[in-house]
């Protein structure tokens, strides 16, 4: 028996997984209802309804919330989203109120042991963040986060895992600080660290024994073509991104009884997820400068990438885009 986590997973209509897995968990991308006001000024990700169990054939141990879109249509969506879980028997974690904690942690039970688990937001990330009276994501504080480890401990459990909603989005490599922050939940009892939010995959390594994925990338995150930017009257513009391949593919990790892990790739062609051969990304900054230096490039990577991907007349704009990459 083994626990399998993916990514980054919004389900717009049900989906085909032809590969094997058992127990598993991921992060909820979105609402699980469109009804409510919409958040503004960003791109506004829904679903109508719950297409868990059509696509995976079961339900999960457990979804993280703790993301940058659970709140794209407010509490209304946000409530429904809830009643929607708890009546699939699907606990959730890292999004709430704060006297909730956020719903963290939320303990699992696989193959007999306990599995505590957080879910955290990054403010890099632009979400809704809870408070007192309003719901939203859990506030990724590393302070927060060794509390809410050191409950863990004091609750016994077998496995403490972190899940973080953070880095540069299209960048294949953590910043110098989440890779600090990391260490910091690896030395303070943390068994593993699982991140995402970047919608491509980001490096992994293995820190004092402990596995830490910087980035699963997008599980499911299908092509975007919808209404965003609303006002706080209308919206004002429609999103729209073709998923590149770089955006279809992801990592999937997985634990075994014992806690051994291990992982593995796969891609979404059409509806169906399968398993792939890919190179995953290994590079991690050493320093602040060399991340900065890294990401330079990366973006000036990305920008041609882009220009060769979807050609066309540059604009003013564009131009002074690229002469800024290049100046740096």
């Amino acid at each position: 028996m083994t626990l399998t986590f993916f990514g980054d997973t919004v389900l717009d209509k049900p989906y085909k997984l032809d590969f094997d897995f058992e127990e598993f968990i991921f992060n909820l991308e979105t609402p699980l209802s469109c009804d409510g006001i919409p958040a503004r000024n960003k791109v506004n990700v829904c679903q109508k309804e719950s297409h868990i169990q059509s696509t995976f054939n079961s339900i999960p141990l457990a979804v993280s919330m703790a993301n940058n879109h659970v709140m794209d249509f407010g509490e209304e969506a946000f409530a429904k989203t809830k009643l929607s879980l708890e009546s699939q028997n699907i606990p959730y974690f890292g999004a709430g109120l704060k006297n909730e904690n956020f719903n963290n942690p939320q303990i699992v039970i696989f193959e007999g042991k306990k599995i505590g688990i957080c879910g955290y937001c990054c403010p890099s990330a632009h979400p809704v963040f809870g408070d007192k009276k309003n719901s939203g994501s859990a506030y990724l504080d590393p302070k927060e986060v060794l509390k809410d480890i050191k409950t863990l401990q004091d609750s016994n459990v077998d496995f403490i895992i972190i899940q973080p909603h953070w880095g540069i989005q299209e960048i294949p490599f953590p910043t110098f600080t989440d890779r600090e922050m990391a260490h910091l939940f690896i030395e303070s009892g943390a068994d593993m660290v699982i991140g995402h939010h970047a919608h491509v995959m980001q490096s992994h390594e293995v820190y004092q024994g402990k596995h830490i994925f910087y980035g699963l990338g997008n599980f499911i995150f299908p092509d975007l073509n919808m209404p965003s930017y609303h006002d706080g009257e209308k919206f004002t513009g429609t999103r729209y991104k073709i998923q590149r391949i770089q955006h279809r593919r992801s990592i999937v990790v997985t634990l075994d009884k014992n806690f051994n892990v291990d992982f593995y790739g796969v891609v979404l062609n059409g509806n169906i997820i399968k398993k792939a051969n890919f190179k995953f990304p290994t590079w991690i900054p050493n320093s602040e400068k060399e991340f900065q230096k890294k990401l330079s490039m990366q973006y000036k990577i990305n920008m041609f990438k882009k220009f060769l991907a979807e050609p066309k007349i540059p604009t003013l704009t564009h131009f002074k885009r690229f002469v800024k990459l290049f100046k740096k």
